[in-house]
């Protein structure tokens, strides 16, 4: 594909009727979905314990009656993606789901083979600030994956909804924030228990319906998942973070008016017992620079938190991360960018790439309603 630009904007999709949403993606992207697409799949065969493309399609399909029937609307724009793309829709469950299919382990599938380990993931932080609390994350996925970030605004144009979601194309969207002022972000964990589930960026998109961060948490505490994510939940009056496998949910964070960091390991002791760190993983590295860089940085304001995300403090195992120049491999992990949400005021920051390369671009909702955030300073 042609490289893309290292300006990022915000795609709008308005049509009401979510099918249509779907192909207008699918047919703007055509040609990256199917590209990153294969790269998923070629790399799900790579890391996971499934033998060939075969068997990863068969278990993606599984999906798809869960997916039906936990989120109609938000199935229509998936299948409608897929008609737009020209792809069959288990490959887009893999384009989606990559992270969460490569954890399905042997016992559901024949005999064991080892899964290829993966160093990289993403930082997540959020932050009371002075005026307004901030929450923000990196994305670290395969550097394979970031010319296909994309930034999304749904936003109908009947009724009163809008979501800004970092995404990559094809993908329904992987972190964002509402008009209301819910914010969800995420960071994988890798599950020993994974199973057939619900597609994980489908649920970061249902939490987005909610109004506010406590609704968002129950729709996450009462939905069937595949495997492991712990996901940050916001609106400025309420934090959650919610540590997840295959079968399990844990909120292990809590309260507005604390900092919260997370990388990619469990801090439940029950989820330790299901969670599989790989021996070459900078999570607790990270972990343990984004809690030093906290106490000597305070980070108060988005340019703050932006600024904290950018860090190449012990690079490349940093928080803008660049495994992939260590490993010299392209799919190896590297931060693809970053996205960090004023609970406030609604302004969005974020860019694709590395954040000392690629400065913010500025965003903002047209139907912001949010103001939550005022009560935990007022």
């Amino acid at each position: 594909m042609t490289a893309a630009s290292a300006t990022l904007e915000a795609t709008l999709f308005d049509a009401d009727d979510p099918g249509q949403r779907g192909e207008a993606h699918g047919e703007l992207w055509r040609e990256e979905i199917r590209e990153l697409a294969d790269i998923r799949l070629e790399l799900t065969i790579a890391k996971s314990a499934m033998e060939g493309a075969d068997e990863v399609l068969a278990v993606a399909r599984r999906h798809l009656p869960l997916l039906e029937a936990y989120h109609p609307e938000l199935a229509a724009e998936f299948n409608g993606i897929a008609r737009g793309a020209a792809i069959d829709p288990a490959r887009l469950v893999v384009l989606n789901h990559y992270t969460d299919l490569r954890d399905i382990p042997r016992e559901a599938l024949g005999p064991e083979r080892p899964a290829d380990p993966d160093p990289g993931g993403c930082t997540a932080l959020y932050i009371p600030g002075d005026e307004t609390p901030t929450l923000g994350q990196t994305w670290d996925m395969h550097g394979t994956a970031s010319p296909y970030v994309r930034l999304l605004r749904i936003r109908p144009r009947s009724g009163d909804r809008e979501v800004l979601t970092f995404t990559i194309t094809g993908c329904v969207g992987m972190t964002g924030i509402n008009q209301d002022g819910v914010a969800v972000t995420i960071n994988n964990l890798t599950s020993t228990d994974a199973r057939v589930g619900v597609v994980w960026p489908v649920v970061v998109r249902a939490m987005l319906e909610e109004r506010t961060a406590a609704a968002a948490k129950e729709r996450l505490m009462a939905t069937a998942l595949s495997s492991g994510h712990h996901y940050m939940i916001a609106d400025g009056r309420d934090f959650y973070g919610v540590e997840t496998s295959g079968a399990h949910k844990v909120l292990t964070q809590i309260g507005a008016r604390a900092t919260h960091i997370h990388t990619n390991h469990c801090f439940d002791p029950v989820l330790r017992q299901v969670e599989k760190v790989s021996p070459i993983s900078t999570t607790f590295r990270r972990l343990e620079i984004a809690s030093t860089l906290y106490v000597q940085q305070r980070p108060r304001t988005a340019r703050d938190l932006w600024d904290f995300l950018c860090s190449h403090e012990g690079y490349p195992r940093s928080i803008c991360s660049h495994v992939d120049d260590e490993r010299g491999d392209p799919s190896a992990s590297r931060t693809c960018g970053r996205m960090v949400m004023d609970l406030a005021s609604g302004e969005v920051l974020a860019s694709r790439g590395c954040g000392q390369t690629n400065p913010p671009e500025v965003f903002t909702l047209d139907r912001w309603r949010g103001g939550a955030a005022a009560e935990i300073h007022g």
